[in-house]
């Protein structure tokens, strides 16, 4: 999908050698330096991988089957943590030699972890699940000890986190109260008690991951799972206030966040190619034509950041990657049909299709995305389901069907006529 010139030695995104397309996707990634970092995939099966030459070469660390690891932090060089969607949380003290499995230790044990936020050398926060229903796991102490925070009572469900001291923290989530969508919650006192700092009032999307610049200056993405595309939220005084940038054009999926710099920063749909580019601080937003299922992005300094996806990229000086095109390989094909039949009185079928394991939502909106009704949250390995949707009690109109999995969302449109 773009060309690596042997010629150029401008600042740019290059695909990395050290690690072959993905089987799946490499979902997240962490570094503690310019040149030394993790990276999870997930699937076929879930794995964990080490570079200490800046993605030239890895080493594989760990193959296990976790139900997909979507999450990987560490503290320093010898503490990290790696979470997957299926509530597993390992957990290593040397650097990734050895990974031990820890929720198992954890009372009640998490039902999944998306994302993870560490500060200093002990604490760590862990957040999830996208399907429900929500949790947050904590640790102060090195996951000697954990606890894992019950967040019903502020959100549906929840992915993002990001704690800026062992106690003051944010975490991206859909609203406990549907009508009020998107929201971002804001602790100060260790994720006991939370507030809305943010909230979008649009009931088919959720604040996902969330990237400060510096203390004050923040950014979080806005997935929608519906038609329509997704957003950018900012803050300019700490996270005490959040402003909305629309991006038209984006698609829905938008997920991974980034910024080398106040002004410079990207986003990615994570079904489908390419990021998109901001040198204004997010007024404004490019599209360029780097890579594939982008899952993750992560700066490490003003002048080198990574990406993981389909493959994994570096943005630096000079030419480190391969050459040539890249493969126009999207590795998640889940499929969502036209809804039959359509127009439809009463009663309607929604058929899918799934290519490995995942947990699944499929939701129903109105014409205005207000949320109408949960047809089926479940998890179903690859083949091809149905599900039906009896609307005898709604009136005539346009709704809006969505399937939420591991791997992306897609949604539909239906016409009831009665």
């Amino acid at each position: 999908m773009f060309i690596i010139s042997a010629a150029s030695f401008a600042q740019t995104w290059q695909i990395m050698p050290g690690l072959p397309e993905a089987n799946g996707r490499y979902e997240d990634l962490w570094f503690i330096n310019d040149n030394t970092g993790w990276v999870v995939q997930c699937g076929g099966p879930d794995k964990i991988f080490k570079t200490t030459n800046g993605g030239m070469n890895f080493v594989e660390q760990l193959s296990v089957d976790a139900g997909c690891l979507r999450s990987i932090a560490f503290n320093n060089a010898n503490l990290g943590w790696a979470g997957s969607l299926d509530g597993h949380l390992y957990k290593t003290t040397n650097g990734g030699t050895n990974w031990m499995r820890v929720d198992t230790t954890i009372v009640p044990p998490p039902v999944g972890v998306c994302d993870i936020s560490v500060v200093g050398d002990l604490v760590m926060y862990g957040s999830g699940r996208y399907s429900g229903p929500t949790n947050l796991i904590k640790t102060t102490d090195g996951g000697l000890t954990f606890e894992n925070i019950d967040m019903g009572a502020y959100s549906n469900y929840q992915v993002g986190v990001k704690f800026m001291n062992a106690n003051t923290g944010f975490v991206g989530c859909r609203s406990n109260i549907v009508t009020e969508g998107s929201v971002m919650l804001y602790t100060t006192d260790g994720g006991d008690t939370w507030s809305k700092k943010y909230k979008s009032f649009i009931q088919s999307e959720h604040v996902w991951n969330i990237y400060f610049v510096n203390s004050t200056l923040g950014y979080a993405t806005v997935e929608r799972f519906a038609a329509g595309n997704g957003a950018v939220i900012k803050t300019t005084d700490a996270g005490l206030s959040w402003t909305r940038i629309n991006i038209p054009g984006s698609g829905n999926d938008l997920d991974p966040i980034g910024f080398i710099n106040a002004n410079t920063g990207w986003i990615a749909n994570h079904s489908a190619t390419g990021l998109r580019q901001t040198t204004d601080g997010g007024a404004n937003w490019t599209f360029i034509n780097v890579g594939s299922s982008i899952h993750g992005i992560y700066v490490t300094s003003d002048s080198i950041a990574y990406a993981s996806g389909n493959q994994f990229y570096k943005y630096t000086r000079g030419v480190v990657g391969i050459g040539g095109p890249e493969e126009n390989n999207i590795p998640f094909v889940n499929k969502l049909e036209q809804n039959y039949p359509n127009p439809f009185n009463a009663s309607t079928k929604i058929t899918y299709t799934l290519v490995k394991n995942t947990s699944l939502v499929i939701d129903v909106y109105d014409a205005n995305g207000e949320f109408v009704e949960k047809l089926l949250q479940t998890r179903q390995g690859p083949g091809e389901f149905s599900v039906s949707w009896d609307a005898t009690n709604y009136p005539s109109g346009i709704y809006f069907y969505s399937l939420r999995t591991d791997q992306g969302n897609y949604y539909g449109k239906a016409v009831l006529v009665k």
